[in-house]
C-alpha cells in the first residue's frame, strides 16, 4: 500500500479518535453519556442520523448487490427514503414530547413491564447481529487495502470503535458521525465521476452491461416492498435511531433528522447503484463482491486520495457501529439494569455498567460476524425478531387508545412465532399468502392478534391513555 494512502487512512482514524476524546471531556453524568444531555441541534441530529445508517450494508453490501443485479439493487437504499420521511413527519412529533428515552420504556408506560422486558432483550440480541454486519465491512476493507487477515482486521475494527464509544457516549458518537458523514459522502462524490470516466462515460456504461442492468424492476416487486416495510419497522422501533429523537433538543430537531436522512438516501442510493454497475464492467467475475468498492477505489483514485476514500469506508462502518453500540448500552442500562438489577444505581455505577455492556456487546457481535457472511441477510433476519414484532404496538400505541397490555404482548409473541416459521420453514417451499416475505406475514399476524385481543379484553387504564395525550 502506498505511503500516501496509508497516511490518508491514518488521518481518518486520528480525526475520529480526537473528536471522540474531546467529546468525552463534556460527559458530566449518565444523561450526558446516554442521551447527550438532550441537547442535540439540527446539524448534529441530522448529519449523525444519516451517517449512522448510510454505512456498512448501505455502502459495501449495496455496491456488491448492484454489481450482481444492476440498478435494481439500489432499492436496498431507496427503500429507506419513504420510511424516514413519513415517520419524521408523523410519528416523531408524537413520540418526542413523551417522557421516555427508549422504545421499550415507551412500551411499559403505554402497556406493561412484560412488553418492555421482552422487547429489550430482543432488541439487544438483534442489535448485536446487525452490528456484526458493520464489523464485517471494516474487516473486508482492511483485508483488501492492507492484506491484513480478515479475522485480525475484525478485531482491530472492534477495538477502535469500542474505545471512543466507551469514552464519550452518545455525544462522542454524534460528533464523530458528523465528521464521518462528510468523509463518506465526499469520497463517493470523488469516486463516482472518476469511475464513470474510466469506463468511457454513462452512455458507454449502458452499452457495456446486460439490458436488465438498468431496469429498476429487475428484482421484482415483493423484495423492494418487503424492504420498505422493514425500513418502517426498523426506523420506528430501533434505539439506534430513536436515541437521536430523545436526544434532540426539541421536536422540530427530531423531525428534521428523519426527513434529512430520507432525502439524502434518494441521491445516495442512485450513486451507490451506479458505482456497483461500474465495477461490474471494470472487474467482472469477482469472487468476493463485498470487495468491489475497495478495489474500485484502489483502481481509479490517485495515491493519497485513495487512502482518504478508503478511510471513508471505515467512517461508514464506524458511524453505524458506534450508534448500535450506544443503543444497546442504553437499552440494557435503562430497561434491564435499573428496573431489575440495581434500582438505586447512582451515576458512577451506571457509567461503569454502561462501559461493561459495550464490551460484552462487541464480543457477541464478533461471534455473529464469524458465522454469517451475507451482510444484507444478517440485517434482514436481525430486524425480523424485533422490529416486526414491536412495530404495531409502538405505532398504534401513540394513536389508538383502545390498545392494551394483553393485546400488545400477545401480538409481539405472535409476530415472533409466525415470522420465524415463515423465514425458516415456509420460505421457498410454498407459494401464495404463505409464501409472502416473513416480515409481512409476521407483522400482519401480530397486528391481527393485537387488535383482536385488545378489543376482547378490558380497556387500558386512564393512566395508560393519559400517557399519550
Amino acid at each position: 500500500m502506498n505511503i500516501l494512502d496509508i497516511l490518508g487512512v491514518i488521518f481518518v482514524f486520528v480525526a475520529v479518535a480526537y473528536i471522540g476524546y474531546r467529546s468525552s471531556k463534556s460527559i458530566k453524568n449518565s444523561e450526558d453519556f446516554l442521551v447527550a444531555g438532550r441537547s442535540l441541534g439540527k446539524m448534529q441530529a441530522g448529519l449523525s442520523m444519516a451517517a449512522s445508517d448510510l454505512g456498512g450494508s448501505g455502502l459495501i453490501g449495496a455496491v456488491a448487490y448492484c454489481y450482481t443485479v444492476g440498478i435494481a439493487g439500489a432499492w436496498w437504499n431507496w427503500c429507506a427514503a419513504p420510511a424516514f420521511i413519513i415517520l419524521g413527519l408523523f410519528f416523531v412529533q408524537k413520540l418526542r414530547p413523551l417522557a421516555v428515552s427508549t422504545g421499550p420504556e415507551f412500551l411499559e408506560r403505554r402497556y406493561d413491564k412484560r412488553s418492555r422486558l421482552l422487547s429489550s432483550v430482543m432488541q439487544i440480541c438483534s442489535g448485536a447481529a446487525s452490528l456484526s454486519a458493520q464489523f464485517v465491512v471494516a474487516a473486508v476493507a482492511l483485508n483488501v487495502i492492507a492484506g491484513i487477515d480478515q479475522n485480525l482486521a475484525l478485531g482491530l475494527s472492534v477495538i477502535f470503535v469500542l474505545l471512543y464509544t466507551m469514552g464519550g457516549g452518545l455525544l462522542a458518537v454524534v460528533n464523530t458521525d458528523v465528521f464521518q458523514f462528510f468523509v463518506l459522502i465526499g469520497s463517493i462524490l470523488i469516486v463516482l465521476p472518476l469511475a464513470l470516466s474510466n469506463v468511457g462515460g454513462f452512455g458507454e456504461l449502458i452499452n457495456s452491461v446486460p439490458d436488465d442492468f438498468f431496469n429498476i424492476k429487475a428484482i421484482g416487486y415483493w423484495k423492494p416492498i418487503s424492504w420498505i416495510i422493514m425500513c418502517f419497522f426498523t426506523y420506528s422501533t430501533s434505539q439506534a435511531f430513536l436515541q437521536r429523537v430523545f436526544a434532540s433538543k426539541d421536536t422540530s430537531t427530531a423531525k428534521f433528522a428523519y426527513v434529512f436522512t430520507g432525502v439524502t438516501y434518494i441521491f445516495y442510493g442512485a450513486a451507490v447503484g451506479l458505482i456497483g454497475i461500474v465495477v461490474s464492467v471494470m472487474m467482472p467475475g469477482l469472487a468476493d463482491t463485498n470487495a468491489a468498492y475497495p478495489l474500485l477505489i484502489k483502481e481509479v483514485l490517485p495515491k493519497g486520495l485513495a487512502g482518504i476514500a478508503l478511510g471513508g469506508i471505515f467512517a461508514a462502518t464506524m458511524s453505524t457501529s458506534d450508534s448500535k453500540l450506544m443503543a444497546i448500552t442504553h437499552l440494557f442500562v435503562n430497561d434491564i439494569y435499573k428496573p431489575y438489577i440495581n434500582k438505586d444505581a447512582d451515576d458512577k455505577s451506571t457509567l461503569r455498567i454502561s462501559r461493561i455492556v459495550t464490551l460484552a456487546c462487541c464480543i457477541l457481535a464478533v461471534g455473529f460476524a464469524l458465522f454469517f457472511k451475507d451482510l444484507i441477510q444478517i440485517v434482514y433476519v436481525a430486524g425480523l425478531f424485533y422490529s416486526t414484532a414491536v412495530f404495531f404496538p409502538m405505532i398504534l400505541g401513540t394513536f389508538w387508545k383502545r390498545g392494551n397490555a394483553q393485546g400488545a404482548f400477545a401480538g409481539i409473541i405472535t409476530a415472533i412465532v409466525v415470522g420465524s416459521i415463515s423465514e425458516f420453514v415456509l420460505k421457498g417451499n410454498v407459494s401464495g399468502i404463505l409464501g409472502l416475505p416473513s416480515n409481512i406475514t409476521g407483522s400482519l399476524s401480530g397486528l391481527i392478534v393485537f387488535v383482536v385481543v385488545s378489543l376482547a379484553t378490558p380497556k387500558p387504564t386512564e393512566e395508560k391513555i393519559d400517557f399519550i395525550k
